[in-house]
């Protein structure tokens, strides 16, 4: 396996010019959800008129002052006022990068006034997503919807009900109770059909026209996000819009190269999930997906589970909100063939897998870490022959129950029964005869996907190398 290195320019092109951006959303869509990882992914803040308007006034800058002075005459802000408000925060070292307008525009003149204050600066608003939810989708969400006041805890009679409401009746503070406390919930003063059908037509009313203002610009890209699906989809949508991609990562490693002691720590610096094909293939046939249910049937009949359906289930998967940043595939892809589908599978929402690591051990020192190793059957605890042997085994005679006994209880230790030469062989023969043309197949694509981990080293110095490979995703 040859080593390479990679440098990715991160999740915004270098293009010297900031992301200014615009999302929209009516009541109930999901945008609070959604935003804060938009922030995240771009780098830069969610600006809300109503915060920068009272950050502004308590900093006693010149507009907050001329904004103070007319809210206590009992009038109203005036656009030219809030758009100096905007163009004031927007200076702040927080949007080097570009910022996201929140609530701002709600008139063709406003998106005018800001579209004059950014030409200033050579700057225009680049993109515009609204996340569209049908408007009867949005009353069953927001109607259905009771909280419990002192916790913040929410509930929806359909989709989250209470422990204590069974749907037979209506329901009402009598029969919708804190699952938690026993403690009436309530509804909001606004969360009724009347108040929402009023907001919803005031949002049409002002969003339709600032929609259309934004088609017209050659510079802007303006999408409507379908935000009526999972969540994980929402936001695969979102990032498709936005021209980011997640993470996508393969790893690969022969039995006993240290792989499973590095994952977790992969894992936890991305923030992404580690996926392994069995553990998804039986949480799709627990789950009774449909895709669950086909392998569900080709298993019961004696068959083997196609590579089709395999990449259906890993389809499903990473749609789920814990994959929002990316993901990390282990022990798939198996084949070439398999690596094609899966490639073709991300090809449909603009992805790509970003890097490949293999750990790399020579299969000589695998033969002897693992053909060394015993183990404490009850407590798991592991020994090897040459690294780290039980006091009980002095190095002079051949090692066996007798004679490697557990530190703790001098109980026997065992040896696992394919940890022999024989078995070993044998398993890396399958290794290098699976993944090597898989390999190969991610080496030769452009980007520098694969990295090959000299992992016959200290454990520090092998995630040093995990380190430098991810350092630029």
């Amino acid at each position: 396996c040859e080593s390479n290195t990679t440098k990715s320019d991160g999740l915004l092109a270098k293009s010297g010019k900031r992301h200014i951006m615009i999302l929209f959303g009516p009541p109930g869509a999901g945008k609070g959800t959604h935003a804060p990882k938009i922030v995240e992914a771009l780098g830069c803040p969610q600006l809300s008129t109503g915060d920068m308007l009272r950050e502004a006034v308590a900093a006693g800058t010149e507009v907050g002052l001329k904004a103070k002075a007319v809210m206590e005459s009992g009038g109203l802000v005036s656009d030219d006022i809030v758009v100096g408000i905007i163009s004031e925060r927007v200076k702040a070292e927080d949007c080097s990068r570009g910022f996201i307008l929140d609530g701002f525009p709600r008139t063709v003149a406003q998106a005018q006034a800001l579209d004059a204050m950014l030409q200033a600066t050579s700057e225009t608003v680049r993109t515009v997503i609204e996340l569209s939810v049908p408007d009867d989708k949005l009353v069953e969400r927001i109607c259905g919807r009771w909280v419990h006041k002192a916790s913040g805890r929410s509930y929806h009679v359909k989709f989250n009900p209470p422990k204590s409401f069974d749907g037979s009746a209506s329901p009402s503070p009598e029969n919708m109770r804190d699952d938690e406390t026993g403690e009436a919930l309530m509804q909001r003063a606004d969360d009724n059909e009347e108040a929402l059908s009023k907001r919803l037509n005031s949002y049409h009313s002002e969003t339709v026209p600032i929609l259309q203002h934004y088609k017209e610009q050659t510079t802007c890209s303006v999408a409507q996000v379908n935000a009526d699906q999972a969540l994980g989809k929402v936001w695969i949508d979102i990032l498709q819009v936005l021209r980011l991609s997640r993470n996508v990562l393969i790893l690969f490693g022969k039995p006993g190269a240290g792989k499973g002691t590095q994952a977790p720590k992969i894992v936890d610096i991305l923030g992404c999930p580690q996926l392994s094909t069995g553990d998804m293939l039986r949480d799709a046939v627990a789950a009774g997906t449909e895709v669950g249910l086909k392998a569900k049937a080709v298993m019961e009949s004696g068959g083997l589970v196609s590579d089709e359906i395999v990449v259906g289930i890993i389809k499903d998967r990473v749609t789920a909100a814990d994959c929002a940043k990316g993901f990390i595939l282990d022990g798939f892809p198996r084949t070439l063939a398999q690596a094609t589908a899966l490639d073709e599978m991300l090809a449909v929402t603009g992805e790509k897998v970003k890097k490949v690591i293999e750990f790399d051990v020579p299969d000589d020192v695998l033969v002897e870490r693992i053909c060394g190793r015993w183990i404490h059957t009850a407590s798991g605890r592991s020994y090897h022959l040459k690294t780290k042997p039980p006091k009980s085994y002095d190095g002079k005679e051949e090692p066996s129950e007798s004679n490697m006994k557990d530190d703790e209880t001098g109980e026997p230790l065992v040896k696992r029964a394919d940890d022999n030469e024989e078995s070993l062989l044998k398993r890396l023969q399958g290794y290098h005869s699976q993944a090597d043309p898989v390999l190969d197949h991610y080496r030769g694509l452009p980007g520098d996907k694969l990295t090959c981990i000299n992992a016959d080293q200290d454990v520090e110095k092998v995630w040093s190398e995990v380190v430098a490979a991810i350092s630029g995703l």
